[in-house]
């Protein structure tokens, strides 16, 4: 029997054995059939469909979302328009997330401000440590975080 074993698929899709033996049970790559021996033997379209789900994970797409694309794929429909309506979601959320990171940016460099300014005045108590100590407070009032 013609095939790859799953360490050779794994050193070809450059992804470690755990990796294959998740995705086939998440169902993302074929179950593959055993030889007499036992062993299994993956196709070549095996390392093919390893590279999608490693280029949609890098997107940000989760393994149901994967699953999906996977489906579509499959399919050989014309999904781009399905396939626009994940894509847009998907920035939505990475556009949300960008927002809340660049919040925490904000708020770190202001912590980090107070920071320094109080080592250059040579203060007893950290300003950020206080603030944070009292910041159920400030929460309950809407007060700022730091």
């Amino acid at each position: 029997m013609d095939g790859l074993t799953r360490s050779q698929l794994a050193e070809r899709a450059q992804v470690n054995l755990e990796t294959i033996r998740f995705y086939e049970q998440e169902r993302l790559i074929p179950p593959a059939p055993r030889t007499a021996s036992g062993y299994r033997k993956f196709s070549e379209i095996t390392v093919d469909r390893l590279a999608f789900v490693k280029c949609a994970k890098a997107l940000g797409f989760s393994l149901h979302e994967i699953r999906e694309l996977l489906l579509l794929q499959d399919r050989h429909t014309d999904a781009c328009a399905e396939v626009r309506d994940l894509l847009r979601a998907k920035l939505s959320v990475v556009r949300e997330k960008k927002s809340e990171l660049e919040k925490l940016e904000s708020h770190l460099n202001s912590a980090l401000r107070k920071c320094n300014r109080a080592l250059r005045q040579q203060a007893k108590a950290c300003p950020t440590l206080r603030q944070m100590a009292h910041s159920r407070a400030r929460k309950s009032t809407g007060g700022s975080h730091v």
